[in-house]
């Protein structure tokens, strides 16, 4: 599955909620087990996401993805 990548504002906007909400949405979302900060982090350099110059420099963006429980959670709905 891929999703768009956006920065944590734009995505809240989105989703009609501040960052600060949707921060404490993911921050619950990992705790529980079906999230998990991705490995890579983009650096400022890479240019392949609109996010990019959003950075402070020597700064890369978060990216998650879903764990397995995560995935058998999505399969069951």
């Amino acid at each position: 599955m891929f999703v768009e990548r956006m920065s944590l504002n734009e995505t809240a906007g989105i989703m009609g909620m501040s960052g600060q909400q949707l921060k404490d949405r993911i921050r619950t979302v990992e705790q529980m087990g079906y999230i998990r900060k991705a490995d890579n982090a983009i650096s400022q350099e890479c240019g392949s996401c609109s996010s990019c110059n959003a950075c402070p420099t020597g700064f890369g963006t978060v990216q998650y993805v879903l764990t397995d429980k995560g995935s058998k959670l999505i399969e069951k709905s």
